[in-house]
């Protein structure tokens, strides 16, 4: 995953920054178990989170049957889940 931010500010007096590259970075099976309450802790009832992601899936991907999601942390602090990636291709609907 490669995305590129940039300051779209334009003011006279500000100064120009670089493009920073926003950096995705696999969590390890041994950190699964502290990524929900770490990253999304402070929303209430957040381990109902991954259960409606999965549900969300099921209902916007015909082809979705379950598996293996995979999660991230991003380097500005973000966090995401996404289907372990195969061969598969889903259609999703939205």
């Amino acid at each position: 995953m490669k995305t590129l931010s940039q300051n779209t500010t334009s003011s006279a007096c500000a100064p120009e920054t670089d493009l920073q590259q926003l950096v995705a970075t696999l969590v390890p099976d041994e950190q699964r178990i502290s990524f929900w309450p770490q990253h999304f802790g402070l929303i209430p009832q957040w381990v109902t989170l991954e259960p409606r992601v999965f549900g969300w899936m099921d209902r916007l991907c015909e082809d979705y049957c379950g598996g293996i999601w995979n999660l991230y942390t991003l380097n500005n602090g973000g966090a995401f889940m996404a289907p372990e990636p195969d061969d598969e291709t889903w259609v999703l609907f939205n």
